[in-house]
């Protein structure tokens, strides 16, 4: 699975910044079993992003991973409040979306869908100016590289603190969810953003591992699958989905109006 965007030439103010989105099943699943999701909207100013990882016990963790992270690049919920206000929209469509799916199934389906799903999410949003902020629940990662050396590493940044039990955002209005983290700071021309699910961001931390932030964003789709698979069978990646956007800046910070543009979408 994989998507590419650059700058859109139809109009408006186009962004300078060239997205990629590389994902692999996990190793023993059909892609129809993939939980995670990924979007990216980089045709215009502000560039959006995000990358969602689906609970797989619970039912239904792939479309509430897609609602997730949809959600987040059409609306730029970018900031806690923004989420806050816009998670009860997206549980109110993904519930109906899911009893549709769920009708006439076996009475187990539709129990396990009433108990809801939960996914972790990671929100980037790149202005024109200059400024980036991101939003986070759960431990999806972002990564700033500059000069091919990692920048920053957020939430985390150490393979070691992930632990199997992440903060997740319910599906059921009726739980409360986590107090999302927020991150922000200034890009220049030439910074790559990584995005990661949980099982690459570990990955990419892990010291004894031969991949890591800085290196991934040159990769190709075929290269990204291989390094999936080598480090599958090195039993340095955790054999669950992985999924990695990145975001490169090619342009230096420009004023000007921020224009809209349809977003790009990977589930």
């Amino acid at each position: 699975m994989s998507a590419t965007a650059g700058p859109d030439s139809s109009g408006g103010d186009p962004s300078a910044v060239d997205a990629r989105i590389w994902a692999v099943s996990k190793g023993d699943a059909s892609a129809d079993a993939y939980e995670d999701a990924a979007h990216v909207r980089a045709e215009a100013w502000p560039v959006r992003a995000a990358v969602a990882d689906g609970a797989t016990e619970s039912a239904f963790a792939g479309a509430w991973a897609e609602r997730l992270a949809c959600g987040v690049v059409e609306e730029d919920a970018t900031t806690p409040e923004a989420l806050r206000r816009a998670v009860p929209a997206w549980q109110a469509a993904w519930r109906d979306a899911v009893r549709e799916r769920a009708a006439g199934r076996p009475w187990y389906v539709e129990a396990k869908a009433e108990e809801g799903a939960f996914a972790t999410l990671l929100g980037l949003s790149l202005r024109a100016g200059g400024q980036w902020r991101a939003v986070g629940v759960g431990d999806c990662c972002l990564f700033r590289v500059r000069d091919e050396a990692l920048v920053r590493s957020w939430p985390f940044d150490a393979g070691e603190t992930f632990t199997n039990r992440p903060a997740l955002v319910p599906s059921r209005p009726s739980q409360t969810p986590p107090t999302p983290e927020a991150a922000l700071g200034e890009w220049r021309a030439g910074d790559t953003f990584v995005l990661a699910t949980d099982a690459v961001a570990a990955w990419l931390l892990n010291s004894e591992a031969p991949v890591g932030p800085a290196t991934v964003g040159a990769w190709n789709e075929e290269q990204f699958r291989r390094a999936v698979e080598q480090g599958r069978t090195e039993n340095t990646l955790r054999n669950d989905d992985a999924t990695l956007l990145v975001a490169h800046v090619t342009e230096p910070p420009s004023p000007g109006p921020e224009t809209a543009a349809p977003p790009m979408n990977q589930s």
